[in-house]
């Protein structure tokens, strides 16, 4: 399942006294690696109280069901393959926030998508038959070059991180990932942990070339905010994790690859550099009347996992004795209750 919803964080300036105007509003990130896929639909309200109060409740930021249709296009060189009017759901979860938390109302697709065609979302308003859409091709896949196996922690230097381009991405992000277990000293319970960090301070341009290589990364600074990033708990006692029950796999490097649609939102959402901090709208949803806003856009990720490398300048050493993460309780993996040999 990808995270496909975003919060509208920018604001348009409103004419009190215009005419009620039926806004369409719809969020969806496709990923063609992904069994369903998600799609945000909810409208335009207008309020006497307080805005944030009435995004509470869901009858006022979505339409209801019998009112709109959502319809999935495919199109293959231009011609449409296949289309499928999309259901509802409720059943997943949301995350803490204004709108109609925790219920969201979602329509989704399981089709399986293809790689080489581009897909359209319609929504159709009955009332007034309008149609909006928005299209998108899809990011292909791609894989990572390096690092391929292990991962020297304690590096302080910066370390060239290498992947191959994907067809129809724009641009890249990079997260690290640090997986470990937490043993409750008292009960002996096992509760698997993770810690996760993005790497590269500004998105990675997509280039001409075959290959993207990141190299503004010092493996350092992921280790030495270890802890600020794990809480102090002396009634347990940490382990690294093993991946798929690897010994010393326990490190996730994941490139997330977006496509042009997503980077332009990314740019043109983005406050300026300059002293007033407007923020425009971006949406790639066609309408007859300026009535639709959203996106509808794609990404892939490619990963590795990487081995806590113990034969080049200790990492285990460092995480269990070192002055900076002595306090949150790391033992040897050796010790650990889930240790396997090679």
């Amino acid at each position: 399942m990808s995270v496909i919803l975003m919060t509208l964080h920018s604001c348009r300036p409103l004419d009190l006294s215009a005419e009620y105007k039926d806004i369409t509003i719809s969020y969806a990130i496709l990923n063609p690696n992904d069994e369903v896929h998600y799609f945000k639909v909810y409208k335009g309200f207008l309020t006497d109280g307080n805005a944030y109060e009435a995004a509470t409740d869901p009858a006022n930021i979505y339409y209801p069901v019998d009112s709109i249709e959502v319809r999935l296009e495919e199109y293959v060189n231009g011609n449409l393959r296949r289309s499928a009017l999309l259901d509802t759901t409720t059943m997943v979860d949301k995350s803490g926030g204004d709108f109609a938390n925790p219920r969201q109302l979602l329509y989704y697709s399981d089709w399986n998508l293809n790689k080489d065609a581009s897909y359209r979302l319609v929504i159709k308003r009955h009332t007034s038959h309008d149609e909006v859409y928005a299209q998108t091709l899809l990011v292909g896949d791609f894989s990572v070059r390096r690092p391929m196996v292990s991962w020297n922690m304690n590096l302080d230097r910066a370390y060239k991180i290498q992947f191959y381009k994907a067809d129809n991405a724009a641009l890249y992000d990079l997260y690290l990932t640090f997986y470990y277990i937490e043993v409750d000293n008292t009960t002996g319970e096992i509760a698997h942990k993770q810690i996760s960090r993005k790497l590269n301070a500004e998105y990675i341009r997509s280039t001409s070339s075959s290959e993207i290589s990141y190299s503004d990364f010092t493996p350092n600074t992921f280790f030495s905010n270890f802890i600020h990033m794990i809480p102090e708990n002396p009634n347990v006692t940490r382990y690294i994790d093993a991946i798929d029950g690897a010994p010393y796999r326990c490190l996730r490097l994941t490139v997330w690859a977006g496509d042009a649609n997503y980077l332009t939102y990314r740019e043109v959402a983005t406050p300026s550099s300059s002293i007033v901090q407007n923020r425009l709208e971006y949406t790639n949803f066609v309408s007859s009347d300026e009535s639709a806003y959203g996106i509808l856009a794609s990404r892939n990720r490619a990963y590795a996992d990487l081995t806590f490398d113990n034969s080049v300048g200790h990492n285990e050493d460092t995480l269990v004795l070192s002055p900076r993460t002595r306090s949150l309780n790391f033992d040897y993996y050796r010790n650990s209750p889930l240790f396997t040999q090679d």
